[in-house]
C-alpha cells in the first residue's frame, strides 16, 4: 500500500496597521493584513537511521514523531527563491544604492531548504499525532510576501545526505536540463534542486509539492493561479505538501522449520537457533530531487547509479528499547531465538487444537524495516544464525557454538519489479542444525554353503557343495 504523508502550512493572520497603499493581490484584492506562515502536518507512521520508517499502515500507525523535515517556498513556475520585501528592499530595487552590484538580491528568501520539525506527542503517554502544526527548527515565525504566488515542496532524507557544507543540513544544487550544477546566479536556466543521498536502509527518502485539490480551487473562485499565496491564505487555503515514500521497505519475520531448531524434541542435543543478523543487498547512492519546473516533471523523484551493483548488504537494525517516541536512532540488531508450540509438560506440539499438523514454530518479528532501492526484481539476502550444540555424549561435555549462514533471494512471482512506497512482508523458515543420526540394524547370518579342500589336491580343484535343505517337519493332520 502506498503511503502518503500530508504536510499542511496554514496561515494564520495577524492584523497590522496598514494604508490606503497597501499592495494589492493577484485578483485585486487588497492585502489588510500580514499572513503568518504556519505548518500543520498530517501524517502517517511509516519513518527510519536513521530513525527508521515515517509512519506505517494502519491508522493507529499513521503519526508523526517530531521527525525533521526540509521546506522550499519557491515563485511559482520556477526554481527561484521566494523573498519576503520590506519597503527598503522594494525602494533599493527601484533605486539601487552606488556601488551596488548588478543582480543583487534584496529581501529575506522566506523558505530557503528551511528545517521544521514534524508534531510529537507532548509526553510518552499521549497518543500520537495525526495532524498538528510544525514548528522551524529555530523557533522563528515566516510570513507571506503580500503579493506574488508559490510552490511549497518538501523532502526528507534523515541523515542520508553525501554532501554537506554544515554537517547538519542537506546540500541542495541546482540542475540544469542538461544536468549541469548552476550558481545562485544562473537559477533561471535549473530545471530542478537535487540532494545526492546515500542509504544505509534505515532512512525514509520521501518528498512532495503542495497541490490545491478541487474543492480548494472552487473556493477561491476558481482563480488556479492564486495557489499559494497571502490572498489564498486570507480565504482559510493552506497548501498541502503530500509526502511519497521512494523506497521499496522489506520487513521481517522468521520461524523455526522444525522443534529441533527450537531446540526441542526426543533426543535433541541442540539448543534453539538464533537469528543474529538480516542483511539485503542493494544500490546504495543515489540522487533525491526535492523540486522541479515543468520541463522536468516526468522524471523520477529518485535515482540510482546504474553501474553499481546490487549486492551490497544493508544490515537490519531495531528501535532502542527506551526509543517511546519512534524517532531515536536505530540500534544493532539483538539475537532472536526461534520457539515452537509447547504442552505442559514442555514437549513440542505437533498438532494444534483443530487437530491440525503444525508444520513451522512461533512467527517472530525481527528488527524495524529495510529500506532499499527500488526497481529490481530480486534482492539477494543474507541470514546470520547461531545454534548450541552437544559435540560429545560423556558426561562432561557441554553446548559448543555453532555459526551458521543462509543465502537466498528475495523475491515474488509474478511482479516485475519491487515497488517504491511498498511494504513487502518477507517470511524466513529456519532448520539450522540437524544431528545426523546413524541407525544400526542387525541382520542374521545365513548359511553360504560348504567348500571342500583336500591338501593333495591342488586347491583349484577342491569342489564346491551345495548346503542340503533342512528336511521339512511333517505336518500332522
Amino acid at each position: 500500500m502506498k503511503k502518503m504523508f500530508f504536510f499542511a502550512l496554514a496561515a494564520a493572520g495577524m492584523l497590522t496597521a496598514c494604508s490606503n497603499d497597501d499592495t494589492l493581490g493577484g485578483n485585486g484584492e487588497q492585502n489588510v493584513s500580514e499572513q503568518q506562515i504556519r505548518l500543520g502536518v498530517a501524517s502517517s507512521k511509516v519513518q527510519t537511521r536513521g530513525t527508521g520508517t515515517v509512519g506505517g499502515m494502519t491508522e493507529a500507525e499513521n503519526v508523526w514523531a517530531g521527525q525533521t523535515l526540509w521546506v522550499y517556498m519557491l515563485q511559482k513556475g520556477s526554481m527561484d527563491l521566494a523573498y519576503y520585501k520590506t519597503p527598503t528592499d522594494l525602494d533599493n530595487e527601484q533605486n539601487p544604492p552606488e556601488g551596488t552590484t548588478a543582480g543583487t538580491v534584496w529581501g529575506t528568501a522566506v523558505f530557503n531548504n528551511k528545517e521544521f520539525n514534524a508534531p510529537k506527542p507532548a509526553t510518552p503517554a499521549e497518543e500520537g499525532v495525526n495532524s498538528g502544526i510544525a514548528t522551524t527548527a529555530d523557533q522563528s515565525i515566516a510570513y507571506y510576501p503580500v503579493s506574488g504566488n508559490y510552490d511549497f515542496w518538501g523532502y526528507r532524507v534523515d541523515d542520508a545526505v553525501t554532501l554537506a557544507g554544515d554537517p547538519a543540513v542537506p546540500t541542495v544544487q541546482l540542475l540544469d536540463a542538461e544536468g549541469n550544477v548552476l550558481t545562485d546566479k544562473d537559477v533561471a536556466k535549473a530545471v530542478k534542486r537535487v540532494v545526492d543521498i546515500k542509504i544505509d536502509g534505515s532512512q525514509d527518502i520521501m518528498a512532495g509539492k503542495a497541490t490545491p485539490s478541487a474543492a480548494e480551487v472552487k473556493n477561491l473562485g476558481d482563480y488556479t493561479e492564486n495557489f499559494y499565496s497571502a490572498y489564498a491564505a486570507r480565504k482559510g487555503v493552506q497548501p498541502n505538501i503530500t509526502f511519497n515514500h521512494l523506497l521499496t521497505r522489506f520487513t521481517f519475520e522468521v520461524r523455526a522449520g522444525s522443534p529441533a531448531a527450537a531446540g526441542l524434541g526426543e533426543g535433541v542435543h541442540t539448543e534453539a537457533v538464533r537469528v543474529k543478523g538480516v542483511s539485503v543487498g542493494s544500490k546504495l547512492e543515489g540522487h533525491l530531487t526535492v523540486a522541479y519546473t515543468e520541463a522536468a516533471k516526468d522524471e523520477p523523484l529518485l535515482t540510482f547509479e546504474d553501474n553499481e551493483p546490487t549486492d551490497k548488504p544493508l544490515a537490519l537494525m531495531q528501535r532502542a528499547t527506551a526509543d517511546a517516541d519512534h524517532n531515536d536512532k536505530l540500534v544493532a540488531l539483538k539475537e532472536v531465538a526461534l520457539t515452537w508450540p509447547v504442552d505442559e509438560a514442555g514437549k513440542p506440539k505437533l498438532k494444534n487444537e483443530h487437530g491440525e499438523v503444525i508444520k513451522t514454530g512461533d512467527v517472530i518479528k525481527v528488527g524495524e524495516a529495510l529500506l532499499v532501492a527500488p526497481g529490481e526484481k530480486e534482492y539477494p539476502l543474507t541470514i546470520d544464525l547461531a545454534q548450541k550444540v552437544l559435540k560429545s555424549l560423556k558426561p562432561d561435555a557441554v553446548p559448543e557454538e555453532m555459526e551458521l549462514q543462509q543465502k537466498n533471494n528475495i523475491k515474488i512471482d509474478g511482479v516485475k519489479t519491487f515497488e517504491p512506497g511498498k511494504s513487502y512482508k518477507v517470511t524466513i523458515t529456519v532448520y539450522g542444525l540437524e544431528e545426523i543420526q546413524v541407525t544400526v540394524t542387525l541382520v542374521p547370518w545365513a548359511d553360504g554353503g560348504s567348500i571342500d579342500i583336500d591338501d593333495d589336491r591342488n586347491p583349484n580343484e577342491g569342489e564346491y557343495t551345495e548346503p542340503t535343505p533342512a528336511t521339512p517337519e511333517p505336518i500332522e493332520p
